[in-house]
């Protein structure tokens, strides 16, 4: 949706001092050595003052064709204020007083560089939709780290500028910096020109690259020939040896890949007052700090001699990377409340189907070759998320080995598993139902599409798998995805006794050994496909009309049924009868919002500040819904019985919640309530 809107990047004020937002995000707050840690390698004050701090290289970017790149006016002024022209930047202050020969003496050196690489001559560009650009601006990732851009929409509306609680990444004045061509070179490529990573990779095509640059520059017009190309340099041979002398004097080599005669031997630190932390030095690098950047650096400092241990690199690592601008990792980042209504996909996954995973523990629970791969931009299991994952190049090339090794968790082997007894439990014939949510290969699942589960023995070590199917939510709260063994305990004692460490190790086998699909899969594609509850409790999602697109259905042998809403919680309707056909939830591309088949069907008044956090099963098959209301935690269980359901809701008394509980809307029903401290048991009856 494309309509006229202010540009959200003064959303959160930016600030004079030089921005890494790992640090803003996690470390400002309080200064801690940890953050200065991070201040230290994202400065480049290590690549000055040498050191190990255990995270990857930031080296400043590619200059061999800087000249090529960007206009000569901007770079003459960005090398002599960074700050000023680019805000947030973390390149120093280093030519304070250098004057207007001196800078374009230094552009007549630059120009002479030469690329490692052969520097093709870029093709005219001849097509730009920069209305598509910005619709690939904003939905790729982008604004993980910059600030929406304008002239677009998310499909939940615009947020508000409170709901961005940390700095974006500013770009300043991109049409004084580029041209349409260069911006789209860098766009498809970042790290041809930075190395470090810091501005990742996301695979695409030429002419997304093309889209995105031109909704930058608010290109007017498809014509990309209408560019205005960057001027190149006239040598002229004494500029280029003041130029080179300049260089040398301003230590460019120290961040920079550079000749070697112009190379910058390290700086000692001085343990003496002054220097860069102090706010009125004038000799060497000026940085604009901000009180707990410099406050920070110096607890570094005090002990920068102690190693980081694998934990503090790997969290750190991430932080430097920005990785925790679309991932939480134990509790903390991924998107804030600003950036969430870009993240788009899979709405029928819920969360899971719009936002990037955790990485808690993720070096626990990826096998390290997967994980290489997927820091490789390969084996991407969620293609219904929109944001795409980039490639950070060389940082990153270690990273699979520092999370293996901080997130270890106790080695474990599947024992006992049969992989007939896999199969059944993968399928719906007595089994979990897995394939009713996941792709199996390439046979897509029967109802929503979630990860495909035939690579599961390639990809997950087998510790944090028994971990996540034992207690789904530990992992990602409001997940979709319910325990079929709560507590430990089976939801199925008749395969394999009901031992949940064989289940689980034969689901495990079973897919390892690549041996057929799971049962169920349908075979004949037409007819109706109506589910009836016999023994146990049945749980189906689908999109049900006044629910949503979130609605979990639960079908009783009892006959009386139930749908639950999957995104804010509450039950929302209760039925009698048939409980529900399944066909077009299974089978069509494009289900539609149904109804239940009963013979009358009431509605509960709809909770609007409520959060699902999810759902169990016990042995029986009887479901129990988490949820949170006023920040509390309930759960709320349903049992079939004779011509009715049994609520039963639960929660940690506090003084300072007074629970209030709705019923169906309508007088065929009689309510009967039974009540105790932290709980509350409602039974319906069908009159």
């Amino acid at each position: 949706m494309m309509v006229r809107c202010a540009i959200l990047l003064g959303a959160v004020a930016l600030g004079a001092e030089p921005l890494v937002t790992g640090f803003e995000r996690f470390h400002a707050a309080t200064p801690t050595a940890e953050g200065g840690r991070l201040l230290y390698n994202e400065l480049g004050c290590v690549n000055c003052h040498g050191g190990e701090t255990g995270l990857p290289t930031l080296r400043g970017p590619a200059l061999a064709t800087v000249t090529q790149r960007v206009r000569s006016e901007w770079l003459s002024k960005f090398i002599a204020d960074p700050a000023t022209v680019h805000p947030g930047a973390v390149m120093p202050q280093v030519l304070a007083k250098a004057d207007e020969p001196t800078l374009i003496a230094i552009e007549h050196y630059l120009a002479t560089l030469k690329s490692k690489s052969a520097i093709k001559a870029a093709a005219k560009i001849m097509h730009v939709n920069g209305g598509r650009g910005g619709e690939l601006f904003n939905s790729l990732g982008c604004v993980a780290c910059h600030a929406p851009g304008k002239n677009f929409v998310p499909p939940d509306g615009v947020p508000k500028a409170t709901d961005f609680t940390y700095r974006s990444i500013g770009l300043a004045d991109l049409k004084a910096k580029y041209s349409l061509d260069s911006l789209s070179s860098f766009i498809f490529d970042p790290l041809k020109v930075r190395l470090d990573g810091r501005m990742p990779k996301i695979l695409m095509e030429k002419q997304d690259s093309i889209d995105i640059a031109g909704y930058l520059l608010e290109f007017q017009g498809s014509d990309g020939r209408l560019d205005v190309a960057i001027d190149q340099v006239t040598l002229d041979a004494k500029q280029v040896a003041a130029g080179r002398k300049a260089v040398i004097a301003a230590r460019c080599a120290a961040c920079h890949d550079l000749p070697k005669d112009v190379a910058a031997a390290p700086v000692a630190l001085n343990k003496a007052e002054g220097g860069c932390l102090d706010a009125d030095h004038t000799k060497g690098p000026r940085y604009a700090l901000s009180d707990a950047q410099r406050a920070s650096l110096k607890l570094f400092l005090a002990k920068k001699d102690e190693a980081a241990g694998p934990k503090l690199a790997a969290d750190l690592t991430l932080q430097a990377l920005n990785c925790v601008a679309c991932h939480e990792r134990d509790g903390q980042g991924g998107p804030d409340a600003g950036r969430k209504p870009y993240f788009q996909g899979d709405h029928n996954l819920g969360d899971t189907g719009r936002y990037p995973p955790p990485l808690t523990g993720v070096g626990g629970k990826l096998r390290p070759e997967w994980l290489a791969k997927v820091l490789a931009g390969e084996n991407r299991v969620r293609p219904y998320l929109q944001v795409k994952m980039p490639l950070f190049g060389a940082a990153t090339a270690n990273l699979e080995k520092l999370l293996g090794v901080a997130d270890a968790r106790p080695a474990m082997k599947f024992e006992g598993g049969d992989d007939t007894a896999g199969r059944k439990l993968m399928g719906t014939q007595g089994g979990a139902g897995c394939i009713t949510c996941h792709r199996w290969g390439d046979r897509p699942s029967l109802g929503i599409q979630g990860p495909d589960l035939s690579n599961i023995a390639a990809r997950l070590q087998e510790g944090w798998l028994r971990a996540y199917l034992v207690n789904p939510a530990a992992y990602r709260p409001g997940t979709l995805m319910p325990s079929f063994w709560p507590a430990g305990k089976s939801f199925n004692p008749s395969i394999l006794g009901g031992d949940p460490d064989r289940q689980i190790a034969s689901i495990f086998k079973f897919v390892e050994s690549a041996n057929g699909e799971p049962e169920g899969f349908p075979q004949n594609r037409n007819g109706e496909y109506e589910i009836v509850p016999t023994e146990r409790p049945v749980v189906q999602r689908s999109f049900v009309e006044g629910v949503g697109v979130r609605a979990l259905l639960v079908g009783f042998p009892t006959g009386v049924h139930l749908a639950y809403d999957g995104e804010h919680g509450g039950p929302a309707l209760i039925w009698k009868g048939r409980f529900f056909d399944a066909y077009t939830t299974w089978f069509s591309r494009f289900p539609i919002f149904e109804k239940p088949p009963g013979e009358k069907i009431l509605t509960w008044p709809k909770v609007t500040d409520g959060r699902f956090l999810g759902y169990r099963l016990d042995a029986q098959g009887t479901p129990t819904f988490l949820y949170e209301l006023s920040g509390v935690k309930l759960a709320e269980t349903f049992e079939g019985i004779e011509n009715g359901l049994r609520r039963t809701i639960t929660w940690a008394p506090t003084p300072d919640f007074t629970p209030m509980f709705t019923h169906p809307e309508g007088l065929i029903l009689d309510v009967k309530e039974s009540s105790a401290p932290g709980r509350r048991v409602f039974t319906y009856l069908w009159k």
